[in-house]
């Protein structure tokens, strides 16, 4: 009789278990990500700069101290990034405003936005606050040679997003895939998925030695980009 009676009951749970499941909406996960080939893309928004800016940004430093958050690369992205956010005034979406950036754009946002981001709370923050710019990013950093936290952060996609061999790939599941990834979306902002690598990257990301090697290598990105980064007057 005991046995009988508990089978109801688990047969009860699982039965609402599975309701709940089958009844619950999902959080509609972002899929209007910021791709590195936009058809909407123009040159409008290039910051207009003096010729001689550049040269001119590094002597400023080379003789001083590197500092964390006041050198050559605080100083390129104040101009280059900041000033043109000056110009989004909301009307269209993140990923909309980006995507009519430049290419080389694209990418130098999405890693100044990389660092910000993970600075203040770690990669976990960065995909919370900017899942649009999870793909580009990855794009980015190999666009910049930034070998080891490169191939972390790629791990970090797939811990995130499940597996996958291409950027190509990953583009098509979010297509086909809507309701898969809402419900990673939602395990994600709830707390239950979990990203080892994203801590790996926390152990090293934050270290002086990594920063200064991290912002030297944007730098000599926006020198080897500077065509699709700026104007010179």
């Amino acid at each position: 009789m005991k046995i009988a009676l508990l089978t109801i009951v688990v047969i009860l749970i699982m039965g609402i278990y599975w309701f709940q499941e089958k009844s619950k909406v999902y959080n509609k996960a972002p899929t209007d990500f910021v791709v590195l080939e936009s058809d909407t893309e123009s040159t409008d928004y290039l910051p207009i700069v003096e010729k001689n800016w550049l040269d001119e940004t590094e002597l400023k430093y080379s003789n001083k101290e590197w500092h964390r958050y006041r050198n050559e690369h605080s100083e390129l992205a104040k101009k280059l990034c900041g000033e043109v956010y000056d110009t989004w005034k909301g009307e269209v979406s993140h990923s909309e405003f980006l995507n009519k950036l430049t290419k080389e754009q694209r990418m130098y946002f999405a890693l100044i936005n990389f660092e910000a981001q993970t600075n203040n709370g770690g990669v976990y923050q960065f995909l919370f606050n900017y899942p649009e710019l999870a793909i580009v990013t990855l794009e980015a950093m190999k666009a910049a040679e930034l070998g080891k936290l490169t191939d972390d952060y790629e791990k970090v996609l797939n811990e995130f997003f499940g597996k996958f061999g291409t950027i190509q790939e990953l583009k098509k599941r979010f297509a086909e895939e809507n309701r898969t990834w809402d419900k990673r979306w939602d395990s994600f902002i709830e707390g239950y998925k979990e990203l080892p690598t994203a801590e790996k990257i926390k152990g090293y990301f934050y270290n002086k030695d990594y920063q200064k090697e991290y912002q030297s290598k944007i730098v000599q990105f926006v020198k080897n980009n500077a065509h699709g980064l700026m104007k010179t007057e």
